[in-house]
């Protein structure tokens, strides 16, 4: 199989997996879908498209891929978000420490940064929730229509 058929492959079944409520983490080589590094237009595309996906989502379900992608352990926006904020505030405070500055700015970096990752495993709960939400049971005569498959995904970022 050829390696561009390989990453699909790979890609495609990481998505699978988190939309099963499973933590994935795909290489980021492997992930055909990654906005490349440093590429700020394609990373605001990337938001756009996740909003335009929150604003269109008509299940739970959808509502769910969205929130994995935002929250997700680890491969997941606020996670990547809060490893950034870490490695910030760890520099900075150190620096400032060793000139004898004041560390408050780098300790409110920090707390900020504790409460974001706060949020984001609560959020990661709510992706759960959503995930294991069902329709209820149909009325007797009625019949309830399986669930339309989610669109395919737009550029996301494992």
């Amino acid at each position: 199989m050829p390696v561009e058929h390989q990453r699909h492959g790979a890609t495609a079944a990481a998505h699978s997996l988190l939309l099963a409520g499973y933590s994935v983490h795909l290489d980021p080589s492997l992930n055909t879908l990654a906005a490349p590094d440093g590429d700020r237009q394609a990373a605001r595309r990337y938001l756009d498209r996740l909003a335009e996906r929150a604003r269109a989502a008509e299940t739970d379900q959808d509502v769910a891929a969205v929130l994995a992608e935002i929250a997700a352990p680890e491969e997941g926006l606020l996670p990547q978000l809060v490893q950034s904020l870490i490695s910030t505030w760890a520099t900075w405070g150190e620096r400032r420490r060793e000139a004898g500055l004041d560390e408050g700015p780098a300790d409110q970096l920090m707390e900020i940064t504790s409460s974001l990752s706060n949020h984001a495993r609560r959020i990661t709960q709510i992706r759960n929730q959503a995930a294991r939400h069902t329709l209820p049971a149909a009325a007797p005569g009625k019949t309830v229509p399986p669930p339309a498959p989610s669109p395919a995904p737009s550029a996301r970022r494992r």
